[in-house]
């Protein structure tokens, strides 16, 4: 197996500070893990261990000079996929993909990581990111989600209910649910329900594959903007037509038969979003182009 990509998804993040809360009880803890590094920085240094940094890229929104300057001074500029405003989860990825296809084999495996998390065990992580590149290369076929225990109702993630209780195998999707209430994630919980940590992979064929035929227009407008002469105004022009899209809940959610989770052994995975309840945890439309609702 080739090395794989790893794209960072940073276009919601400030280049110039990223606040960080521990779990638990006060919103104004500073999680010890990240006291010399921020998420966006760890995220980089998780990538960095998978694989080489010629294949790392980030999908950010605004000046890229900023970002050079900062957490992302070490990405090659051409690796830096500038959206022109951020338009959701879905066109982070979409964005992603379309760069890359000319640029790589439709059969590399690409992992995809968020910065909105922290991790205690970066070994254990590594080797999930690993493990999943492998089953990417040897199983091309679907989209590997990896998925956490939950150590407690949360209603701003996503849930993934698996067919089958396995520990080191991949399996497939029975049901995914984007932030449900209280009530709902313990059900989901109960049924085996998996934290989604929307770490995700595949190869570039299979997950340009998610958006068709749906966001083929939009497609369509990407790969002619990125070809132009004058690529940042028509990239521009092509985002101004975009409504923002949810990659979970409006592409994700959708095609459960083309997916499967791997289960995220513990590391301490913790979401920097905070639920909208008080608890103790442990530990619009696509206008022109298509339509989907918003993340």
């Amino acid at each position: 197996m080739g090395e794989p990509w790893c794209v960072l998804l940073a276009s919601r993040e400030d280049p110039e500070r990223l606040s960080v809360t521990a779990p638990g009880r006060g919103s104004s803890q500073r999680h010890p893990v990240l006291s010399n590094c921020d998420p966006l920085t760890g995220t980089l240094r998780r990538a960095a261990s998978v694989t080489s940094f010629d294949r790392i890229a980030a999908v950010i929104a605004g000046s890229a000079d900023r970002w050079r300057q900062c957490s992302l001074k070490d990405i090659g500029q051409n690796n830096l996929f500038v959206q022109p405003k951020y338009q959701g989860t879905g066109y982070e990825v979409l964005l992603a993909l379309v760069t890359l296809e000319n640029r790589i084999s439709p059969t590399t495996p690409v992992l995809f990581l968020p910065a909105d998390h922290i991790v205690n065990d970066e070994e254990v992580m590594t080797n999930s990111l690993q493990s999943m590149a492998e089953w990417i290369a040897d199983e091309p076929g679907p989209i590997y989600l990896l998925g956490a225990v939950p150590q407690g109702p949360h209603d701003q993630l996503g849930y993934i209910v698996p067919w089958h209780d396995t520990m080191l195998m991949p399996t497939g999707v029975y049901e995914f649910v984007e932030r449900p209430d209280v009530r709902h994630a313990r059900k989901l919980i109960n049924a085996g329900g998996l934290w989604n940590t929307f770490i995700f992979g595949g190869n570039v064929s299979s997950l340009i594959k998610l958006f068709r035929p749906r966001f083929d227009a939009a497609i369509a407008s990407l790969r002619e903007a990125l070809h132009a002469s004058q690529m940042q105004p028509d990239l521009v022009r092509t985002y101004d037509r975009l409504s923002p899209v949810d990659f979970s809940q409006e592409v994700l959610a959708k095609q459960l038969d083309n997916l499967s989770v791997l289960r995220l052994l513990r590391c301490g995975w913790w979401p920097l979003k905070s639920p909208t309840y008080n608890t103790r945890l442990a530990g619009g439309s696509e206008s022109r182009l298509d339509t989907g609702s918003a993340h």
